[in-house]
């Protein structure tokens, strides 16, 4: 248990740091981005702020617990690989670890060194005129607590997320099925695949086959087309059976011709 690190030491270690700057931890690209978000939110000053703050801060809170769930159960968890075994795992080629190292150093030092441009105040921003904002950024600074709040919870995630998922793998279970409803919403997404499933797609399909079988089937083409050529075809069946050979019949076609000719002109 936990070997799989040791044999991916450089891969282990370019997963944390970008575990790392995703989770938002201080002084890495993802706390100045997330940070700015979060403490913007809270200048608005009013209710919808400090709401979206509070939202902000509980989802990066969460995101870094999975995050750092990923990266327990990967490399510190049980090997359950059964096709290759743990002795023969080894390390990616240069042609993936390159390209990882180099976002690696952006994770780390791009916030830091570039924060000034990108969410900076002056005249020089690096969005320019790209965006529009309709009032003029908060030059003001949250408290020091609300500050500090953010990123205190994303290190107290990672002892938790070590204790859920390494030391005591069993209490997730039990709290799961001690509120299996609220898990069952939760692991099926709110439900807004069924809900859009029963709103959009199965109302759609309906629709569709109600154009297709009604409107198209039965009025464009049985009027249409299809209603034409099924009127002929069945005249055309009555018509052959005047040719039966006999003179009577013959002349009975005649007689109908002529009176409708001479109806015909008559009108006329």
């Amino acid at each position: 248990m936990g070997g799989v690190w040791k044999k991916l030491p450089y891969t282990y270690a370019l997963m944390i740091i970008g575990t790392l700057a995703l989770t938002g931890f201080p002084f890495l690209s993802g706390f100045y981005s997330k940070d700015a978000i979060i403490e913007f939110a809270y200048l608005k000053g009013n209710t919808t702020g400090y709401y979206a703050a509070g939202i902000g801060i509980i989802t990066a809170f969460l995101t870094s617990i999975y995050s750092w769930r990923l990266i327990f159960k990967t490399f510190h968890g049980e090997y359950n690989n059964k096709e290759i075994k743990i002795e023969e795992t080894h390390e990616s080629p240069l042609v993936m670890l390159v390209p990882l190292f180099i976002l690696s150093i952006g994770a780390v030092f791009a916030g830091f060194l570039f924060k000034g441009l990108f969410i900076g105040h002056g005249e020089n921003l690096f969005w320019a005129e790209s965006i529009k904002f309709l009032e003029p950024l908060s030059t003001e600074h949250p408290p020091l607590w609300f500050l500090l709040l953010t990123p205190c919870l994303v290190l107290l995630s990672i002892p938790i997320a070590y204790y859920l998922f390494v030391k005591n793998k069993e209490l997730p279970y039990s709290i799961a099925s001690m509120n299996k409803p609220l898990y069952n919403f939760l692991v099926n997404k709110w439900y807004f695949d069924e809900l859009y499933d029963v709103l959009f797609v199965k109302s759609s399909k309906k629709l569709g086959l109600f154009l297709w079988k009604f409107c198209d089937g039965t009025i464009i083409d049985g009027f249409g087309p299809d209603g034409i050529s099924s009127f002929i075809k069945k005249c055309s069946i009555k018509a052959t059976k005047f040719q039966s050979g006999f003179i009577y019949q013959y002349a009975f076609v005649m007689l109908l011709g002529f009176s409708a000719l001479l109806t015909f002109l008559i009108v006329k």
